[in-house]
């Protein structure tokens, strides 16, 4: 705690002297996003904590992923499935587990699944060489985004062809890029393309990146994983100009991923105690088709408006090869094979009018969306006795084939209204936001699921629920605004928290439905000071969410005192809480120098038990240096990235492992061979510090022999090169 808060002093006084000298070199206050009010707004009159991140830092990062896009946004942790798995979702203030939104386009991703150790349906993310821009909301956004976005949102936008061709001479754009990053020794070979014409403009891109398995530190002395993967996407967008300024945009993206891995790191120990050898093979498909008609029409309803549909499927197919000892020294041969398949069909209506009335002006957004998601999960597996050849359909006394949870159709319907009120002659801005939601799980049982048990109970949800929003801002002068809002969260209960069947009779353990799950709902309290100078830009918000009924998902709930069976069941934890502050700092010093701070602060307790939030990261600071030449051939980066140790967790079950506070630095290099060619160079770790992230450990104990194995990489290189023609 003493070194969390010796950092926010050192800010703090830090910031505060720099305020009141500025260099006169003035910043960009023209960044507008669309994320906080479903309209594009200029970012200085938000009300909230939104973030941007742009090509620009992506293609000055070397970042690869998204989980390297979004490394140095102090709020922002990305959970990790491990070297089989890989990025498996988004934590924002505390909160993840399918309850950040992530949108692409306008497009809710398919959700995270995972059950037991051999199958995880990853988060699946967008190519980084088609991201235009990465909007980030903090906090529940219910209000206009439903039931996904209890934690928050991140909207994520690809190019349309006039953002290309902007950047050349004439009505066509091309890049190559080829890319090399050495923490998975992975290359990346990347072509896009687009054209802009009278009428219609394109954009094409084709991508190929394949690697090895995540290189961990010190993991040429460890038993670490070895991998081979690859990933090709294909992405186009039409945009077609109809009558006037009203635009048919048409986007087809599908996206391959297949990933070979020998896992060591777990063999020997714990529940592999016998494993000799585990083998993986995992194929995961990404397809969507979507259309988007913005058109403008000036009457008493509305002045423009979007109607948007899509079509998106998610698919994962996970093979596991496992070689073991039973307990009487049989060799076994284990396979195990698992498919998940998830469909999400969605039409939005959205509009906007502006109007002058009781003098005020009215930015009124509102709109009417529905989505479907068709959910198909399945198990098979396969035991073979290597002594006598025999094999049977049943591991760990599970009978297969069998599902998880029945098949799931989900049926969301949202309508909301957001007004922006301005005040002629005052500084004062209202924005009252209401959304109502719809929910309906539905739950289709068959022969498959009944194979846990046709005593398995299924359970069907239908919910509804308000969620308003009331933000009110007040513009000191010019350059200075300070800004408070109240947020109602939403979330109902998830297809796998109310049906899940798990049952391994081996160990005695049984997952059950839970027909009394109720939603979870929140109360967010956030306050900001915003300062925007000519060449200084300082935020502060300090913020305060009251959750209720939080879902804890498969939690142990005891003995059935009829069979002695363990059993798991989702539950609500009646209240928990998180508060926190977050302050940013950019500063344009000279000509050739600027700097950008951002510090995180959280801290959660679940208020049922008293005890702290697991889910919490420790604070973090970090800050970009950047110098530029004056012929702006060259420019250089240095990110300081400071984390706390962690010191407010819950030891209920067990002594946890708990990482050392770090301090990391990665350096990075542009040069501009010429005016269409780029050269950059990323050294990352540069003191080659041993350390690790507590969102991928938090659920490790102390003494567990695969802690040395989740360290994060050590001092490594990337190499990007790009030709623009």
């Amino acid at each position: 705690m003493k070194q969390t808060l010796l950092y926010l002093v050192l800010y703090l006084t830090f910031s505060f002297s720099v305020l009141a000298d500025d260099a006169k070199v003035e910043l960009d206050s023209t960044t507008v996003v669309a994320v906080a009010n479903k309209q594009l707004r200029p970012v200085v009159e938000v009300v909230g904590a939104v973030s941007v991140v742009t090509a620009e830092d992506i293609a000055a990062t070397n970042s690869e992923n998204i989980g390297d896009a979004l490394r140095y946004e102090s709020t922002i942790s990305m959970e990790n499935a491990g070297t089989r798995f890989g990025d498996a979702g988004i934590n924002i203030r505390g909160i993840g587990n399918n309850r950040v939104a992530i949108e692409v386009d306008g497009i809710t991703n398919a959700k995270q699944f995972s059950i037991g150790s051999y199958a995880n349906a990853t988060a699946q993310f967008p190519e980084t060489d088609l991201i235009k821009a990465i909007e980030i909301l903090n906090g529940p956004a219910s209000t206009l985004y439903g039931s996904d976005a209890i934690g928050g949102i991140v909207s994520i936008h690809t190019w349309n062809p006039e953002d290309l061709t902007r950047l050349s001479d004439n009505a066509t754009y091309s890049k190559i890029r080829l890319g090399y990053d050495g923490k998975t020794h992975g290359r990346v070979i990347s072509g896009l393309s687009a054209w802009n014409g009278e009428k219609v403009g394109t954009v094409v891109s084709l991508t190929h990146r394949d690697g090895k398995a995540l290189m961990n530190h010190n993991s040429n002395n460890l038993k670490r994983d070895f991998g081979d993967w690859e990933e090709n996407t294909l992405f186009t967008k039409f945009v077609i100009a109809t009558s006037g300024s009203d635009t048919l945009t048409l986007g087809l993206t599908g996206m391959q991923r297949s990933n070979q891995t020998q896992i060591n790191s777990f063999i020997g120990q714990g529940r592999f105690l016998r494993t000799s050898e585990l083998l993986a093979d995992d194929i995961s498909n990404n397809y969507k088709l979507t259309l988007d008609y913005s058109f403008a029409i000036n009457n008493n309803l509305f002045d423009e408006g979007v109607l948007r549909t899509y079509y998106a499927r998610t698919s994962f197919e996970q093979d596991s090869f496992e070689k073991r000892q039973s307990r009487r020294g049989t060799p076994l041969s284990q396979f195990r094979h698992f498919e998940y398949e998830q469909k999400n069909y969605g039409v939005e209506l959205n509009f906007n009018k502006q109007y002058v009335a009781n003098s005020a002006t009215h930015n009124l957004v509102y709109g009417v969306e529905y989505k479907t998601a068709d959910i198909e999960e399945w198990r098979d597996g396969l035991e073979t006795n290597l002594l006598t050849g025999v094999s049977q359909a049943s591991i760990l006394g599970e009978a297969f084939p069998r599902r998880d949870f029945p098949n799931s159709l989900v049926d969301e319907l949202g309508i909301f209204v957001l007004n922006e009120i301005k005040f002629y002659d005052s500084p004062w801005t209202l924005i009252p936001a209401l959304r109502f939601d719809y929910y309906d799980l539905t739950p289709t049982r068959d022969a498959l699921f009944d194979a846990n048990g046709a005593d398995t109970q299924v359970v069907s949800i239908n919910t509804s629920d308000f969620s308003p929003k009331f933000g009110v801002m007040y513009e000191i002068n010019d350059e200075t605004n300070i800004y408070a809002q109240y947020v109602r969260g939403f979330r109902a209960p998830p297809f796998d928290d109310v049906n899940i069947g798990l049952n391994i009779p081996i160990f005695r353990l049984k997952a059950i439905a839970n027909p009394d799950l109720k939603s979870e709902t929140s109360d967010g309290f956030e306050v900001g000071f915003r300062y925007f100078g000519e060449s200084q830009q300082f935020n502060v918000t300090a913020f305060l969410t009251k959750y209720n009924d939080f879902i804890e998902t498969k939690a142990r709930i005891g003995f059935d005192p009829t069979t002695g069976i363990l059993l798991f069941q989702s539950r609500n934890i009646h209240e928990a809480e998180i508060s926190g502050i977050e302050i940013s700092h950019q500063w344009q010093i000279n000509d050739s120098f600027s700097t950008y701070t951002n510090l995180g602060l959280t801290r959660g307790v679940n208020r049922t038990s008293d005890e702290p939030l697991n889910t919490i990261s420790p604070a973090k600071l970090v800050n970009n240096l950047q110098w530029h030449s004056s012929n702006n051939l060259w420019n250089v980066n240095l990110y300081s990235t400071f984390v706390a140790k962690q010191n407010r967790f819950s030891q209920e079950l067990h002594s946890l492992f708990v990482p050392s506070g770090y301090s990391v630095f990665d350096l990075f290099i542009d040069y501009k061979i010429s005016q269409k060619q780029r050269l950059r160079l990323g050294v990352f770790n540069l003191t080659n510090k041993e350390y690790w992230n507590w969102q991928q450990v938090r659920n490790f104990a102390e003494q567990d022999v695969l802690i040395e194995a989740l360290s994060q990489p050590s001092r490594n290189v990337s190499l990007s090169y790009s030709i623009i023609f």
